[in-house]
């Protein structure tokens, strides 16, 4: 993908300072051009002490201020909106209150009697008048986690208020999804006049994020549609050039914060394959094929195809054809259903099935999912069949490459073409996907599209990425967010995280 993560002067660091988990940001421009970012100062990633934060920048986001305390209560992922009259309404739902600036954010007033009680995680307040504000939050319903999602349904609800920001109302749930944990939405009215609610999505299994669209007001619906974006707490809005921008925490195999700036047509459509690829050795094109050389370590290349959602009545088909000349002990990876591991002489499931392979040539392996059992064929030939759960997160997920992201994968393949059919009969969806090695890596679309703003591959997924982003005075973008730097000697992972700020503009993505 481009990216800028190793380009020094593009960030800055906004705040850092050992003993202190620093993050859950937002950043605005101000009427007379400056930035005002707003954070958390916690002791941890789940904090027990909780402080709400704020620096100014009056060069674009290229220097701040420094730390100032707005409230030393509890806090929880702040949200910033700029009004019309020039007031500065800051959301926050631990406890649930709103909070206003009436001069740029120098003085604050918080109004306890705004009760969001039900929902956390609230968006940036969106007018769509002088006195009409939404937002929206999400919640788990019900206690008991279903083994699809590891967890309870979750809800997304907007919430509504008339008297600019005063008093909230539920006003219609935006998603619900049984196998679909659809989280942290971010609002964005659109130039038709629709609204677009673009929410994250938490199985962990390589879900895009998806998004809803509603054509009055907020009343109603549409069903979650596919994203191409695989990720976490987005900000999603309109650019002055009428471009969507979304900034947020990329989870797919290579993590870091990302941003991707497009049309609504993109948006909406659908599931593109995510990748990493070793920094030592990338992968080398030939004419046999994607030669992959990984040594032992982390440093991994492996990809992410479109999972399952609902593995009860999804269908899927993977193939692949594939030489293994060298692997370690985890092999090269082929996942329906289980990861199946590939080396010279055998392929195995789970250590427990084994077939075996003639060195040196290529294979034709197919793997078929259906009703809890997956079948592995290979060159049309040798069959083996493993059971696995018909309800379980650990079902749903498709990839290929290394089966472990940060252990021992080493290997020597080449891979000549792999193609994915998944059917998905409860969400009306059908997706294919067919590669060959003479298009380039599988992963071509986000690589093109997808801008890279920081790498933090080596972090705890927790540690990164919830960001806010605005538009500089000079028409340039600013992002903030928080950063667990997990290439760094002292970090730690749920103790380590800074504030940092990346400038960025259109041309980056091209």
């Amino acid at each position: 993908m481009p990216s800028i993560s190793d380009d020094a002067s593009r960030h800055v660091v906004i705040d850092h300072r050992q003993g202190h988990y620093l993050c859950f940001t937002d950043v605005r421009t101000m009427d007379d051009g400056s930035l005002l970012v707003v954070y958390n100062e916690y002791d941890r990633h789940v904090g027990n002490r909780r402080r709400l934060m704020q620096q100014r920048s009056k060069d674009g986001g290229r220097t701040w201020s420094g730390p100032r305390m707005i409230r030393a209560r509890r806090s929880h992922c702040p949200r910033l909106s700029a009004l019309s009259d020039g007031q500065i309404l800051l959301m926050d739902d631990v406890p649930p209150n709103a909070t206003w600036s009436t001069d740029e954010g120098e003085h604050w007033v918080t109004d306890d009697r705004v009760k969001i009680t039900g929902h956390g995680l609230l968006d940036r307040p969106l007018a769509l008048d002088t006195e009409t504000l939404l937002t929206t939050g999400h919640c788990h319903r019900g206690q008991a986690a279903h083994p699809a999602i590891r967890q309870a349904p979750t809800e997304q609800m907007l919430y509504r208020s008339d008297d600019r920001g005063a008093t909230w109302k539920m006003h219609a749930p935006i998603a619900r999804h049984r196998n679909l944990v659809l989280c942290e939405g971010s609002l964005c009215l659109l130039p038709d006049g629709r609204l677009a609610c673009l929410m994250r999505e938490n199985s962990m299994v390589y879900e895009p994020m998806y998004l809803s669209l509603s054509d009055d007001g907020g009343n109603t619906w549409s069903d979650p549609i596919p994203t191409p974006l695989i990720g976490h707490r987005p900000t999603l809005g309109l650019t002055p050039g009428g471009k969507l921008l979304v900034t947020y925490r990329n989870v797919g195999p290579d993590w870091g914060t990302a941003a991707w700036l497009g049309e609504l047509d993109e948006l909406t459509s659908g599931f593109r394959v995510h990748g990493r690829i070793s920094q030592a050795s990338p992968p080398e094109f030939t004419t046999e094929g994607m030669r992959v050389r990984n040594g032992p370590g982390s440093d991994v290349t492996r990809f992410a195809l479109r999972p399952m959602t609902d593995p009860r009545s999804a269908t899927a088909e993977l193939e692949a054809t594939l030489r293994v000349d060298r692997a370690g002990q985890n092999g090269c990876g082929l996942r329906l259903g289980c990861w199946w591991r590939v080396f010279p002489d055998r392929v195995e499931s789970e250590g427990e099935h084994v077939l075996p392979l003639k060195s040196g040539q290529f294979n034709h392996f197919r793997l078929s999912y259906s009703g809890g059992v997956c079948e592995l064929t290979v060159n049309d030939r040798d069959r083996i069949a493993m059971t696995v759960p018909p309800d379980g997160a650990e079902t749903r997920g498709i990839m290929v490459g290394a089966p472990l992201p940060f252990e021992d994968n080493e290997v020597d393949c080449v891979w000549r073409d792999v193609k994915l059919n998944v059917n998905e009969p409860r969400e009306l969806r059908e997706h294919q996907f067919t590669w060959d090695h003479t298009q380039g890596l599988p992963d071509r679309w986000m690589r093109d599209s997808v801008l890279e703003l920081k790498n933090d591959r080596h972090a705890a997924w927790a540690d990164f990425g919830y960001s806010g982003w605005c538009v500089t005075p000079d028409g340039d973008f600013f992002c903030a967010y928080h950063h667990g730097g997990g290439e760094e000697p002292d970090y730690a992972p749920g103790l380590s995280s800074r504030i940092m700020g990346t400038r960025f503009s259109r041309d980056d993505f091209k």
